[in-house]
């Protein structure tokens, strides 16, 4: 039950009637992203996520897939940059 309340606080209705991705950046040191499609590339010094309407692009230094799921993964290590391409 809390979980789904959890959740809920996090992904908010218009966010998930735009099938948006919900990013969550803890520091600098790991990304959680919900509404993933797929890794499109890998590396320790960065990695592409298809998100499906865009492309996220993570650099940094040691980077490392920590969790994946089939809609969601987490990225850790130094992370120096995001940026989105539409």
């Amino acid at each position: 039950m809390k979980e789904k309340q959890k959740e809920s606080k996090r992904r908010s209705p218009f966010f998930s009637a735009l099938n948006a991705p919900c990013l969550e950046l803890s520091g600098n040191r790991e990304l959680l992203i919900e509404g993933s499609k797929g890794v499109l590339e890998y590396a320790t010094d960065s990695v592409r996520i298809n998100t499906g309407g865009m492309i996220v692009n993570v650099s940094g230094r040691e980077l490392n897939l920590r969790c994946i799921s089939d809609s969601a993964l987490i990225i850790d290590g130094f992370i120096m940059s995001l940026s989105f391409t539409v």
